[in-house]
């Protein structure tokens, strides 16, 4: 009677799964369509910088304005200088600034970007992400609340700026990864431990540095087609600037807040850019670093693992791994999930990987015990013996050192 039940839970599952991943393909096909004319031919003459841009027949925004842009470049009454890119680094600099509000320009789209209008087909892609990560339940019922929203009245799906809160590798930026593709948006990963300064990565550099360049903000908005891209904060609370003082926190007052972002400014564009539309998805293992004032900004969501979604977890994390290698291996049996449930997600992510390569090596494409036992030990095992003495060296305490 239990196999029967087992059997069944597995054959839901795999059609789950399979409903799900065609579910988002239709969608992104759907997205993928032209939304006017013929396409343009790749020898067709790129537009004029004064050439005119209309509003695209779909629901858009426009993100910066034109004629300030123009101005900025020397058309109308404005007047920009001529520097040369030889001279120093800040001529060089500025250089690069034209060059960029040229493209901004003769950009096919102009300033005008798409907006998310749910229809029933995005909201069936982000109820399926419960078959292959139900521990973010709760998360992905608030956005299916707010598409729904957007689809009986017709209006863009709007979500405020959220954080999942977990212990390490449970799956947070995976589920971001995965809800960005259900949206049918663009998404970015901005690492938080990595930041040194007080926020560059979000705001840009002005022309006067030599590395300067546009922000990651700026650079979503600009080099792609919609206004709201899925922006993940990794580990939110982990930032290590070397001033205190200039953290990279105190961008995200005005990021996250939505009447702020309406008029960011980058420094390397130095022009208002629209960035309210952006979903904001951060990760975080505590909350307690964090000033309350951006705490106060986000929509807090508490993730935990439990026994009875660890299967689920588990299928989904192995039928990623086989995407990625063509589908080569047929799925273990559930007895070889449950020998890996006490791996967190992010190891398991690696773990599939190694066992495929265990299978070949044997001229297989299935998987067997073996090939997990071996997968664990590369994973595993050096990383105990790593923190252990090596050799004749042997840790000495401060009293015998001389």
């Amino acid at each position: 009677m239990n196999s029967v039940t087992s059997n069944d839970a597995d054959t839901e599952f795999v059609q789950s799964r399979s409903d799900h991943e065609n579910r988002v393909l239709l969608s992104h096909l759907r997205r993928q369509r032209p939304e006017s004319g013929t396409p343009a031919s790749p020898t067709d003459e790129p537009a004029s910088p004064d050439a005119a841009t209309s509003e695209p027949a779909g629901p858009a925004i426009e993100i910066y304005d034109a004629d300030r842009l123009a101005r900025r470049l020397g058309h109308g009454d404005g007047f920009v200088g001529d520097p040369v890119e030889v001279n120093n680094d800040e001529d060089a600099a500025q250089a690069r600034q034209i060059k960029l509000w040229n493209r901004m320009q003769s950009d096919e789209h102009g300033p005008w970007r798409k907006l998310v209008i749910p229809d029933e087909a995005m909201i069936a892609g982000i109820v399926g992400l419960d078959a292959i990560c139900p521990q973010f339940a709760e998360v992905t019922a608030w956005v299916v609340r707010a598409a729904r929203l957007g689809a009986t009245t017709g209006t863009p799906l709007r979500l405020d700026p959220a954080v999942v809160v977990g212990a390490p590798g449970t799956g947070k930026t995976f589920y971001a990864r995965k809800l960005a593709e259900a949206l049918g948006v663009p998404s970015e990963v901005i690492a938080m431990n990595l930041m040194t300064d007080r926020g560059s990565a979000f705001t840009g550099l002005t022309p006067v540095w030599r590395s300067s360049g546009p922000g990651k903000v700026a650079k979503l908005l600009i080099e792609g087609s919609h206004a709201c891209p899925l922006i993940v904060i990794d580990e939110i609370e982990k930032a290590s600037p070397i001033n205190p003082n200039e953290t990279p926190t105190n961008v995200l007052h005005s990021l996250l807040e939505r009447e702020n972002a309406a008029c960011f400014v980058d420094e390397f564009v130095d022009l208002p850019i629209r960035a309210d539309h952006i979903f904001w998805f951060a990760t975080a293992n505590s909350l307690d670093p964090l000033p309350d004032s951006i705490v106060d900004r986000l929509i807090v969501f508490q993730v935990a693992l439990k026994d009875g979604e660890m299967l689920a977890i588990q299928k989904s994390i192995f039928h990623e791994a086989n995407l990625r290698v063509g589908q080569s291996f047929t799925e273990p049996e559930t007895a070889l999930f449950t020998s890996t449930a006490g791996h967190n997600p992010r190891t398991l992510s690696r773990l599939w990987d190694i066992a495929m390569g265990f299978a070949c090596e044997e001229g297989r494409r299935h998987l067997v015990a073996e090939d997990i036992r071996g997968a664990e030990q590369v994973l595993l095992a050096g990383k105990a013996g790593a923190r252990k003495p090596i050799g004749f060296i042997y840790p000495v305490s401060k009293g015998e050192r001389r």
